[in-house]
């Protein structure tokens, strides 16, 4: 994207990328929300119930006697993992008959562990969190009663062997102190004996079921609002990488930006697809049969734009060409040629791609007899030029035959005479050319033409096109005067639809020219084609 947008790119440039790639996002989003809401439908329904346990302090017994401990971070995330330790799963295993799982949680940082058991009807789901939590409680008990049995039979085995002692040191003289400390000492252990068994009568081993489960009133799976918009998001998410990643492997121009970039001119106007043209095997002048048409008001703008750089350099001969095939360079020429005729200038459009021309076919004109003719000095060339009808100021000079060396014959000296004449007899001389990189005709043709304008097909022509062909016309010292990105959507960030109607229609300027018999459609006695105009 860095090559596209520059070295900066701006949130404008990501959302005209969006907008282009939109159908990938749209699609994807579209997707993701389908198999979520598919999954959703028919996934079969589960009820979850949870019951809650408090972690409380608990006895810690020894053979000195048992105190009381407070409770722990640590010791909540231990009842944690101890949920679904073995002892406590096989007690529920045997009293279910299976040990569904379940999953056990800290409630908000408290010490309260909630215990929440899914399946598939609410009665089973509160029965399963119920018995893993009265099960966990009952494990921690036995466990804590155990402790204390331990420290209890420590405390009988110390008491037993003090009174052992004492009964040694009975009748023997100058022991009466010793005896003494010993009979204190099992008072003090005997009493914490009936501490501890006292404990023991109570010892719930740190655990207490505070909120018993309930059955649920309603599933907790499937949620097909939720899933959908889970679905949705993710869909979204994937499509803008898709897109982002797609924009990063497309090689195509799609930006004024990056056409400038690559192409080194400004682009002179953007022209936008004409989507209602049904049959693209018909070639369509749409500044003729549509001039209301969005692309017909780019061409009028691209005449503008021409016009300005006419008034900074005497711009008579035009050539149009673009870096490979079938991006829009004939009927670029075509529309352009009948814009500048409805100014009152005379315009003749020459055919100068002799390998595959189509230019006459946009005006209905037979390419039999044209620039080759006049080449061969077979015909003057102010013979062979053909008026388009309809148009008082707008003529063709078609290819004529097709020659089998076309390079080698536009780089001739009689190319340059037959330019010479279009030159005295027309305002303009827009010459189509062939695409500059699968043939050096165009670069042949750049070298004898005031300036050249270089076409762009939005979303076709490639990067590395673009730059070699505008690399290729340096080479000749060729002037591209600016480009024209054709075919332009609404997606690539051009917004053409402006809203606004035309009243009224061009009208053409008639000025005296002396021009020849067969521009004018008279009789061949009146030719006058070898005067010139004045200037």
């Amino acid at each position: 994207m860095t090559s596209e947008f520059g070295s900066d790119p701006t949130l404008r440039s990501y959302a005209r990328l969006v907008r282009r790639r939109k159908w990938w996002v749209v699609s994807l989003a579209l997707v993701g929300l389908a198999v979520s809401l598919a999954i959703s439908f028919t996934e079969a329904k589960q009820y979850a119930a949870s019951a809650q346990v408090l972690v409380q302090p608990s006895t810690q017994a020894s053979a000195l006697g048992s105190t009381q401990q407070p409770v722990t971070p640590t010791d909540v995330q231990t009842m944690l993992q101890l949920v679904t330790s073995a002892p406590v799963t096989k007690a529920v295993q045997k009293k279910l008959g299976q040990a569904p799982s379940v999953t056990a949680a800290e409630v908000a940082q408290t010490n309260v562990i909630s215990i929440t058991g899914t399946a598939g009807t609410p009665a089973r789901a509160a029965t399963v969190a119920n018995d893993y939590a009265q099960a966990f409680v009952n494990y921690q008990q036995t466990v804590a009663i155990s402790s204390l049995e331990q420290a209890e039979a420590q405390l009988r085995g110390q008491i037993r062997s003090i009174a052992r002692q004492v009964k040694q040191l009975r009748g023997t003289s100058g022991t009466g102190s010793q005896q003494t400390a010993l009979i204190n000492q099992e008072a003090v252990l005997s009493e914490q004996l009936t501490q501890m068994q006292v404990n023991s009568s109570g010892e719930t081993g740190g655990l207490t079921v505070v909120t018993p489960a309930l059955p649920p009133t309603a599933p907790s799976s499937p949620k097909p609002t939720e899933d959908g918009l889970l679905g949705l998001l993710a869909g979204l998410i994937l499509g803008l990488a898709a897109a982002f990643l797609r924009e990063s492997l497309d090689d195509a121009v799609a930006t004024k930006e990056a056409a400038e970039e690559f192409g080194g001119a400004t682009v002179l106007a953007a022209v936008p697809m004409v989507t209602s043209w049904k049959k693209r095997q018909r070639p369509l002048v749409v500044s003729l049969a549509r001039p209301m048409s969005p692309a017909a008001e780019a061409y009028r703008s691209l005449r503008t734009s021409l016009q300005f750089a006419r008034q900074e350099r005497d711009l008579h001969t035009i050539l149009v060409t673009s870096p490979a095939a079938a991006e829009g360079k004939t009927s670029t020429l075509s529309n352009l040629g009948a814009m500048f005729a409805q100014t009152g200038q005379r315009v003749v459009l020459v055919s100068c791609d002799l390998r595959k021309p189509r230019l006459g076919q946009f005006f209905g004109i037979d390419e039999k007899a044209g620039l080759t003719t006049a080449i061969l000095g077979e015909q003057p060339v102010e013979e062979l030029v053909q008026a388009v009808p309809g148009d008082d100021n707008l003529w063709l000079l078609g290819s004529g035959e097709l020659p089998p060396n076309p390079a080698e014959l536009l780089n001739g000296r009689r190319i340059q005479e037959v330019f010479a004449a279009l030159r005295e007899l027309f305002d303009l001389v827009l010459i189509d050319s062939p695409p500059v990189l699968p043939v050096t005709d165009s670069v042949v043709l750049a070298k004898d033409a005031d300036a050249t304008l270089l076409i762009v097909a939005a979303g076709q022509t490639s990067r590395g096109d673009l730059q070699r062909a505008a690399e290729k016309l340096a080479h000749v010292n060729a002037r591209v005067v600016g480009l024209v990105l054709n075919e332009t959507t609404r997606q690539g960030g051009y917004g053409y639809g402006y809203g606004y109607g035309y009243g009224g229609t061009y009208t053409t300027e008639k000025s005296p020219l002396p021009v020849p018999a067969q521009l004018n459609g008279a009789a061949p006695a009146t030719h006058r084609g070898g005067s010139r105009r004045a200037r």
